[in-house]
């Protein structure tokens, strides 16, 4: 066994400039009793444990002296009041670290020889985890230590994570960076929802007639626009799409648009050219949106502007 399979991957640890206060907040909600200190490469460059903050607590003031040690016997620890001191000043270092990938006596024998109860564990010099002296002698006790045919298995109950880790900035980009995916795969579901509904809107369209009642009241609203003072009057507006060439005659504008016409505005155009052509009527067809810089919708409009 060595010391990444050993390891407590989830602790807290701060930077040399942290507040005093904040790393004992840190310390009385974690459960390793030790928090690392690390310049801007992660690699440790000392530790704080409870007996160094101690050495940070403001002096209590002389007429009070110390509390006798009965009276705090079951009681929760007090509220940690800082001194003046910097983090830098009180932190024990350097931090004595070992591998990860150093063996179970390497580790035993660092921690003996520096009378450690914690030591931290890099990876080259980034800090990656903590091994507790408890565990290293458990691990030996079961034959951590042994040859890997004759070690026993050793399982070890992982930790719960808790309030008391503290992300990396490359974790929250990481969380960023699957929210945006995610808003992403949301957008392209929506399009393709869009996208299928407007096919199937096309298919219904184009396999719809023009009914004789529908016509009368293309004629009655056109009429309606004439009284209003107007010379033009949208007979119906319809997806591009409907078009054989998805509009692109209509945009040309090419003069054989009518012949891409499919559905209704393929019947409107017909009866406007044996009923309403000979009458003096005008017919012109448009692109009258462009989302995302395509064609999107079509219209057909009746005209009859100008003097007879």
């Amino acid at each position: 066994m060595i010391a990444r399979e050993l390891m407590n991957r989830h602790f807290p640890y701060v930077t040399a400039d942290a507040d005093v206060d904040y790393v004992a907040k840190l310390l009385s909600e974690c459960d390793i009793g030790v928090v690392p200190v690390v310049d801007e490469a992660l690699s440790p460059i000392g530790i704080v444990t409870r007996s160094n903050l101690e050495r940070a607590r403001a002096p209590i003031r002389a007429d009070l002296g110390d509390i006798p040690p009965f009276l705090l016997r079951n009681r929760a620890k007090p509220t940690f009041h800082p001194g003046p001191f910097a983090l830098r000043d009180i932190m024990t270092s350097p931090a004595i670290s070992v591998s990860s990938g150093a063996a179970l006596p390497e580790i035993a024998k660092v921690m003996e020889d520096h009378h450690l109860k914690r030591a931290p564990v890099v990876d080259g010099h980034k800090l990656v985890g903590f091994v507790l002296l408890r565990e290293v002698i458990q691990a030996i006790a079961s034959g951590g230590a042994l040859p890997p045919h004759e070690r026993p298995v050793l399982s070890i109950r992982p930790r719960e994570r808790n309030f008391c880790e503290v992300a990396t900035a490359e974790e929250f980009r990481q969380l960023v960076a699957a929210h945006e995916r995610e808003l992403e795969a949301e957008r392209d579901e929506r399009r393709r929802a869009v996208a299928e509904m407007r096919e199937q809107r096309i298919r219904e369209l184009a396999a719809q007639r023009l009914t004789d009642a529908q016509w009368r009241e293309l004629l009655a609203n056109a009429r309606k626009a004439a009284s209003a003072g107007l010379a033009e009057h949208m007979l119906t507006r319809f997806p591009s799409q409907l078009c054989v060439d998805g509009g692109r005659a209509i945009n040309a504008p090419d003069p054989h648009w009518p012949e891409t016409l499919r559905g209704e505005p393929a019947d409107v155009f017909r009866r406007w050219r044996n009923e309403l052509h000979p009458r003096g009527f005008k017919i012109a067809a448009q692109i009258i949106d462009f989302p995302q810089g395509l064609p999107g919708d079509a219209a057909l409009f009746l005209m009859w502007g100008g003097r007879s």
